[in-house]
């Protein structure tokens, strides 16, 4: 189990998503799924975006 949260996930979208989700739901918002890739041992199994503009949080 990897115990690690990266500070934007912590500092920036949590924020965000817990404003939302207490607005809409009534009840904050937690940190419950988190990918961390490391590393893939299959080369062309998994593709990743990343995006110089903001499509949201």
């Amino acid at each position: 189990m990897c115990l690690i949260r990266p500070r934007r996930v912590e500092e920036h979208a949590l924020p965000l998503e817990n404003a939302r989700a207490q607005a809409v739901y009534g009840r904050p918002s937690a940190v419950n799924r988190l990918l961390v890739l490391n590393a893939e041992p299959r080369p062309g199994r998994v593709t990743v975006l990343l995006l110089r503009e903001a499509i949201g949080f």
